[in-house]
């Protein structure tokens, strides 16, 4: 999936957790997810991430191969942990959850992830799409207008808008 596919995914789908739960659709909690539904491409240098990475993206892909440590829900949950043990914070939670979505939306693949990596490298997939074609572009779109009508119902942007004021 294309950098731009895996943020209006991702922001559809913390839109949908936010509206349903307790979890606030602030700025903070977007920017968390935006950056957590780019990351695990760190290990893809010509990836959105990847060309931004000073070289890390070169390496984590010489250790451990496109789609592999990074998409790892095993892996997931060790950052997660982590993450979520140093700051509860609103954007904590988004970027675990846009980490998580990246790797559920590249499941939908026909290139698959290696969902228990280290304990196997098998890779899971529910072939549903391939990187650019009709499908994702499906599904990019069908998320944009989603995510609207999502923030519009459940009045998510004006929340959003509202986390923004700084007269607080």
């Amino acid at each position: 999936m294309r950098y731009h596919s895996h943020v209006i995914v991702s922001l559809c789908i913390g839109a949908a957790a936010a509206a349903y739960t307790a979890l606030p659709f602030t700025a903070s909690y977007t920017a968390g997810v935006v950056i957590g539904s780019l990351l695990p491409d760190i290990d893809e240098p010509k990836s959105y991430v990847g060309r931004r990475s000073f070289g890390m993206a070169n390496k984590v892909k010489e250790a451990f191969g496109h789609r592999g440590m990074t998409h790892s829900l095993v892996v997931w949950g060790v950052i997660a942990a982590i993450v979520l043990f140093e700051s509860s914070s609103s954007f904590s939670f988004g970027f675990v959850l846009g980490y998580l979505f990246h790797i559920l939306e590249d499941f939908l693949s026909v290139q698959g992830v290696p969902l228990l990596w280290p304990l196997q490298t098998k890779r899971y997939k529910l072939p549903l799409y391939r990187t650019g074609n009709f499908v994702e572009k499906l599904l990019f779109y069908s998320s944009f207008a989603l995510l609207v009508y999502i923030g519009n119902e459940h009045q998510l942007f004006y929340e959003w808008m509202k986390s923004l004021s700084f007269d607080r």
